[in-house]
């Protein structure tokens, strides 16, 4: 599995890409590295699972949760994330991940079938957030 982070400098965000099976090891470790430099922390974020699978449970959702707090008491809130996936699996973990985090506060995730979709959303917010 493979998740590559690329800086869009010109839009500011940080465009991801996940490819293959996504293990609860390797995204606990992208939600503590992927925006840990105070540069990256307001920069919205896309990800783009399109080409990737998951064999997390229910039950892992807490764990990445867990990790997102964690970040927010410890150095502050994050920009908005918008993914996208067509693979049922995937999507349905992320949409309970959605749901969980908006639990604890942070309703800044949004799960999308279609990266166009995902990409409009984050384009909206990105805007509105710019304007206050």
């Amino acid at each position: 599995m493979a998740i590559s982070v690329v800086r869009d400098e010109q839009k500011r965000w940080l465009r991801v890409k996940c490819v293959g099976v996504l293990t609860l090891d390797e995204l606990l470790n992208f939600l503590r590295t992927a925006r840990g430099s105070v540069e990256l922390r307001m920069w919205p974020m896309i990800f783009d699972g399109d080409e990737a699978s998951t064999d997390m449970t229910a039950e892992d959702v807490l764990r990445a949760v867990a990790v997102v707090l964690h970040a927010i008491e410890t150095t502050g809130m994050r920009a908005h994330v918008a993914v996208a996936t067509s693979d049922d699996r995937l999507y349905h973990w992320m949409l309970l991940y959605e749901a969980k985090c908006a639990d604890i506060g942070v309703q800044l995730v949004r799960i999308f079938r279609q990266r166009d979709d995902a990409e409009r959303w984050l384009e909206v917010v990105s805007a509105a957030r710019n304007l206050q």
